[in-house]
């Protein structure tokens, strides 16, 4: 038996808010096959973020656009304030479908993270039919997670698979320490298909070893020296604020090429 998901505009659960509903298309009363704790999806969270001022890398871009055609993922790893999800944003320009899923601790209960993880390509999807609920397992284990990726990536590859599918879970290490993610993890990076790819933004590197799925060109790591300006991006970046060389190899020194903190000390040198 399968169910079909169907989202609506909550009209009673405050603003931002989407219910998480299962509605049978057998009339036969079919057993469920979620558990009725209803999950209330905050629309913000499978959104892409509008981007604020923009700078297009193309060190960087081309990097990703390399990584992406040879293993179909890549994961974007670094401190607060490194530019990750500002980068990934300027990269998915280029995409004709994005899905974005920001990814937060209380995500790490299996049945939420799933749902929202649904939820994410029902949003960019609307016709697909991603009528998957009948495997959604409330009890995950690796035969049933796996499953639950096998029939989503089933659909989606014979969704418009003319267009260009980007991927992209934003603040993956919250739920680092769940049971389950190293299953999921690995099980997503299983699936190629040429015209879906994947980014995941993360704080730092999961528990487990990553070398393996390296090895076998599953995934492509950009790590946060990588995300550090140079002085040369710097320089673009700063073209519009009339700073002298020497400032901006200051500022580059002072924060060693991470952009929150190139922002803080250029707000500080505007104040003065």
């Amino acid at each position: 038996m399968m169910l079909n998901y169907s989202f609506h505009e909550n009209i009673d659960g405050g603003e931002g808010l989407l219910p998480f509903n299962a509605v049978s298309s057998n009339k036969k009363s079919p057993k469920p096959c979620l558990k009725s704790r209803r999950i209330r999806i905050i629309s913000e969270k499978i959104k892409k973020p509008q981007p604020g001022k923009t700078f297009a890398r193309q060190r960087l871009n081309e990097l990703l656009a390399n990584q992406l055609e040879k293993f179909g993922s890549s994961l974007i790893f670094g401190r607060a304030g490194t530019g990750k999800t500002t980068l990934a944003l300027d990269f998915a320009k280029d995409y004709e479908r994005v899905v974005w899923f920001r990814v937060e601790s209380t995500d790490s209960d299996w049945e939420t993270f799933a749902q929202y993880f649904i939820s994410s390509f029902q949003t960019v999807l609307p016709d697909s039919k991603l009528d998957i609920s009948g495997i959604l397992p409330n009890q995950p284990n690796e035969g049933s997670i796996l499953n639950f990726l096998e029939q989503i990536f089933s659909v989606l590859e014979q969704t418009s698979p003319q267009k260009r599918l980007l991927i992209a879970l934003d603040d993956l290490h919250s739920v680092f320490d769940a049971d389950w993610f190293e299953t999921f993890f690995k099980g997503l990076l299983s699936f190629e298909i040429p015209s879906i790819q994947m980014l995941l933004l993360s704080r730092s590197k999961p528990s487990f070893p990553l070398w393996r799925l390296r090895s076998k060109q599953k995934l492509g790591v950009l790590d946060e020296s990588l995300l550090l300006f140079t002085l040369e991006e710097l320089e673009k970046f700063s073209s519009s604020k009339k700073s002298s060389k020497e400032e901006l190899k200051r500022i580059h020194k002072s924060s060693f090429g991470r952009i929150s903190k190139i922002l803080e000390l250029q707000s500080a040198q505007i104040v003065r």
